[in-house]
């Protein structure tokens, strides 16, 4: 398994640790005991594979699941990005796609092709995901998408919005996006999923 926690931590454990776990549950990461980071998503990763973390304020950091040794579950992790200032993990990608689409809080995304986050180490600064401003509003994910997948968005105030990324345009790093979701006033973009539309068979959907 492969963890990621808001500030940017991130850690690799063996699934066989979890092989005997008690109905109570057993403690997978040891967290600050203040409160001052969560865990925000964990992936089955296999050797070998990249990894994609991306920060609320527009940064991402692609590198190798193997930069990051196996540990116990008493321990917390190492860094996976470092962050400025006011700013989180919101996401976890293990990449197996050519291209990754990032939504906003305020509806803009864009799809951009993997090979154009620079393959780093861990623990730098990442580079520049999608220019975030005061219209854009915050990352909220970014997820690793093929062309022919669907997507749908949920937003704060329970609207479902379903789409093609057919309909969304391949983008450089640096650009704010497009307008994908036009939302209500005080309205906010709070989750999107892919799916894989049913491919018809036999004349049937």
């Amino acid at each position: 398994l492969f963890m990621a926690t808001k500030n940017g931590i991130v850690k690799k454990i063996l699934l066989g640790y979890f092989s005997k776990s008690r109905a109570s549950g057993v403690r997978a990461i040891n967290l600050p005991t203040d409160n001052s980071d969560s865990l925000i998503d964990v992936q089955v990763v296999q050797k070998g594979q990249e990894v994609l973390l991306a920060t609320k304020k527009g940064q991402a950091i692609r590198f190798s699941s193997d930069d990051v040794r196996e540990m116990g579950r008493a321990s917390y992790g190492v860094t996976g990005i470092k962050l400025d200032k006011g700013d989180e993990v919101v996401s976890l990608e293990i990449l197996n796609t050519q291209e990754v689409l990032t939504i906003t809080k305020n509806g803009y995304g864009k799809r951009t092709a993997v090979k154009d986050y620079r393959k780093t180490a861990r623990a730098g600064k990442g580079v520049r995901n999608l220019n975030v401003k005061e219209k854009t509003g915050d990352i909220v994910t970014t997820v690793s998408v093929n062309p022919s997948n669907s997507i749908i968005i949920t937003t704060a105030k329970g609207m479902v919005i379903r789409t093609s990324l057919k309909n969304i345009r391949v983008m450089g790093r640096a650009t704010q996006g497009v307008r994908i979701v036009k939302l209500q006033q005080g309205d906010n973009v709070t989750d999107l999923i892919r799916f894989q539309e049913a491919e018809e068979a036999n004349g049937n959907v």
